[in-house]
């Protein structure tokens, strides 16, 4: 037992030596002042800036279109086509647009009454003659199908064309964004400027042929919050209240063709 004893207390001893000795000293003190390995908290990431609101859309906007009263009775397309062509740059006579859309020139045929029951078809061609009248049946005009062709065989292109009759309208809101956006717009009216209840007749072709005497386009120039502004090529340009406008504009089920360079 007492050797056990001694020997313990040589042990605690060297022990005792061991962990007073300045050089146990030293590397207590630096394993004292090395901080643990801990895992380094990110750093927070600084707020993110709230995305700007979108700048709200115009309301207004007029475009630099030349008014053309139409040089023929009854090519009334032709000449709002040609107006919005020369905003986009594009110099074209009518009778070369009319040439794009192809002419039907077949007469009328009348019943023994003197009522319309066959003709041409405008959304195929420009039925009659432009120089013709519209109270005799010698000349008519043209819908949106073939205007929409003359512009691009002129060099220009459609952004949007069509018609309720034909089912594809042009709303009229389209009709002013495409303002807005800086297109011209040709679109087709009563030229009573208010909505006109529409007659039929028969193509040759078979189809039926929605129209009225009072068939007119003109050129969609400008917009603001209450009104368009248009160049009539038989009347000339002025602001038309929307409502009236778009009394008129319905006349053909929202007919129209949207230009673009």
């Amino acid at each position: 037992m007492r050797k056990r004893f001694g020997a313990g207390l040589i042990v605690l001893a060297i022990i005792g030596l061991t962990a007073c000795s300045p050089a146990a000293n030293a590397l207590s003190a630096r394993v004292a002042a090395t901080p643990a390995s801990l895992p380094t908290a990110p750093s927070p990431s600084p707020p993110l800036s709230p995305s700007p609101s979108p700048s709200p859309r115009p309301t207004e906007r007029v475009l630099a279109v030349a008014l053309h009263y139409q040089d023929h009775r009854l090519s009334c397309e032709a000449a709002a086509l040609k107006m919005a062509l020369a905003y986009e740059g594009i110099s074209v006579d009518e009778l070369t647009l009319i040439g794009y859309m192809t002419r039907d020139a077949r007469p009328a045929q009348l019943d023994v009454r003197g009522r319309l029951v066959r003709w041409g078809d405008p959304s195929q061609a420009f039925v009659g003659d432009p120089d013709g009248y519209l109270e005799n049946y010698t000349g008519y005009g043209v819908y949106y199908g073939p205007v929409a062709i003359a512009a691009v065989a002129a060099g220009a292109h459609v952004l949007m064309s069509g018609s309720g009759l034909y089912g594809s309208a042009i709303a009229p809101v389209d009709v002013y964004d495409a303002v807005v956006d800086g297109h011209p717009v040709v679109a087709w009216i009563s030229n009573t400027y208010h909505d006109v209840q529409l007659a039929s007749y028969t193509a040759y072709d078979g189809s039926t042929v929605w129209y009225t005497l009072t068939e007119h386009a003109v050129t969609v120039i400008g917009v603001r919050p209450d009104a368009v502004l248009i160049n009539d090529p038989w009347f000339g340009q002025a602001w038309h209240p929307k409502a009236q406008f778009e009394s008129a504009y319905e006349t053909f089920e929202q007919m129209a063709v949207v230009i673009s360079a």
